[in-house]
């Protein structure tokens, strides 16, 4: 039976603890088959096999592979992103290169603790169905960094201080998904380096802020 829905989209949203359970173990044994097998092999069959369902049962949910990694997607960003959210306030407008160092280690270290989340970054990234989901994420996060300058007084040149904001959501995910896929790279020199530009950005921003 072919779906007329389009390739990610979710069809029902569950409204039962029952229907929440059903969906959580589609998602567990999809990110189980991504780590064991990849993006390529994952398929609604295997998905079945191994969360204990029928394909109809599945797609109640799901209409296809690309359905399940989207929200995969989503919940890897809202993790991504409440870490960083928890913390962001805190930090003030001028963090010292320390601090943005273990924000990024937070980053970095919430990601690697979820199923499969070297393969739905990949999928986030170079899927033309799923770079809606990546792309949504970090518009909200540039808000939040915006709305936390504007909090503070530090905001007076909103398009600068928005394309700088994008690119430090940009960098610090950019960093995550290198150490992934580059496991031999030295993680605490990498998050130093990178912090180190990020400061660097930051500070430039409160400079031109301040006429300096």
């Amino acid at each position: 039976m072919t779906s007329k829905k389009t390739p990610s989209e979710t069809r029902r949203k569950p409204r039962q603890k029952r229907s929440e359970d059903t969906i959580d173990r589609i998602l567990d044994a999809a990110a189980e088959l991504l780590e064991e097998l990849g993006f390529d092999k994952l398929n609604t069959n295997l998905i079945c096999e191994r969360a204990g369902l029928t394909p109809p049962a599945l797609y109640r949910y799901f209409p296809n592979k690309y359905s399940v990694l989207k929200e995969l997607g989503q919940r890897l960003m809202e993790v991504q992103n409440q870490a960083l959210y928890d913390v962001l306030e805190e930090l003030g407008p001028t963090p010292t290169v320390e601090q943005i160092a273990d924000q990024l280690r937070g980053q970095y270290e919430v990601t690697i603790t979820q199923k499969g989340a070297s393969w739905i970054m990949r999928a986030l990234h170079a899927t033309p169905q799923l770079v809606d989901v990546r792309r949504s994420s970090h518009d909200k996060m540039v808000k939040r960094f915006i709305a936390v300058q504007s909090e503070q007084g530090e905001s007076h040149n909103h398009a600068q201080i928005e394309r700088r904001s994008r690119i430090i959501v940009e960098t610090g995910y950019s960093m995550v998904e290198m150490l992934i896929d580059n496991p031999a790279l030295d993680s605490d020199a990498t998050l130093a380096d990178t912090a180190i530009m990020i400061f660097a950005l930051i500070n430039e921003n409160v400079a031109s802020d301040r006429g300096q």
